[in-house]
């Protein structure tokens, strides 16, 4: 349950990290360059710290299974896509929206969970969990914020659809890179493995800015910098909530609570709009997450 919660805080700090970073920042990509190598060397320390301690203090082996080989470039582009849509979006839709967006994306790996990996929820935690995602629902389309935060116009709708189609596909397919690493890769990898992943992440975000010619300012680097540790963490964390729990659980907890939090932060915060239906919604999750740990 632990690593539940710390994945929850992670989650929520890299959405508002994003905001605030969002009027700081000039060059996005440098952003994300420096928040990927951050990753990669937090992970590695944590791998190296994590195998001596394992092997008594003899050392540790940088070999990894052939699963997490293959999974690990795969996962790290998807991860470099994810964060560039998500800056697009903040930017465009305030800090609400593309975060409960993000967290809808859980439908994916649970789906996956439920028909592949023989998960079986009462019908209960089923309610929960249905009641979770339809509450980050609510919240989504009662948040107003960003440049588009007076825009109603078809144009505003058909890019906040394509985007949101985007954000569901892409994030759905991380969180579910998550859970197959639980469930086909080796466990004591696990640092070793975030650590390979977000190299590739920093290298596809690398060649991007080589092919822009990006000029490097250390005000961004900084910023990527503050957020590459809770993007590091969130995905550490729950690699270990999905080792304990299952994916019905976590990700519809993880989805709800985060939009939650995001909401509120983004009202009191960011002065985002929220309306009645995401009030509603804001309830709907409460209800839900006693459903699902019942």
């Amino acid at each position: 349950m632990l690593d539940l919660l710390l994945t929850i805080v992670c989650t929520t700090s890299i959405g508002v990290i994003i905001k605030l970073a969002e009027t700081r920042v000039h060059e996005k990509l440098t952003l994300l360059l420096f928040n990927y190598i951050v990753a990669t060397l937090v992970s590695f320390a944590l791998f190296v710290i994590t195998g001596r301690s394992d092997s008594g203090g003899t050392g540790f082996s940088l070999a990894l299974s052939a699963f997490a080989l293959v999974l690990a470039p795969f996962a790290g582009f998807i991860f470099a896509f994810n964060f560039f849509l998500m800056i697009l979006a903040i930017k465009k839709r305030g800090v609400a929206l593309p975060v409960s967006l993000m967290r809808l994306s859980a439908i994916v790996p649970v789906a996956a969970s439920l028909i592949f990996f023989g998960e079986t929820p009462s019908w209960l935690q089923v309610l929960g969990m249905l009641g979770a995602l339809a509450a980050a629902v609510m919240m989504s389309v009662s948040f107003r914020g960003g440049e588009m935060i007076k825009d109603t116009g078809d144009e505003s709708k058909i890019w906040l659809a394509a985007t949101s189609l985007l954000l569901l596909l892409c994030f759905g397919l991380a969180d579910l890179s998550m859970k197959m690493f639980e469930r086909y890769g080796v466990m004591s990898e696990k640092p070793l493995f975030l650590s390979l992943l977000f190299a590739f992440a920093g290298i596809s975000i690398g060649i991007a800015m080589i092919v822009r010619k990006v000029r490097i300012r250390w005000i961004d680097a900084l910023w990527g910098i503050v957020l590459g540790v809770p993007n590091l963490f969130s995905s550490y964390f729950l690699v270990g909530a999905l080792e304990n729990l299952p994916a019905y659980v976590v990700f519809p907890m993880v989805t709800a609570v985060t939009v939650m939090l995001i909401a509120i932060i983004a009202r009191f915060a960011f002065a985002e709009a929220i309306g009645k239906i995401g009030v509603a919604g804001i309830i709907l999750t409460l209800v839900s997450i006693l459903a699902i740990n019942l």
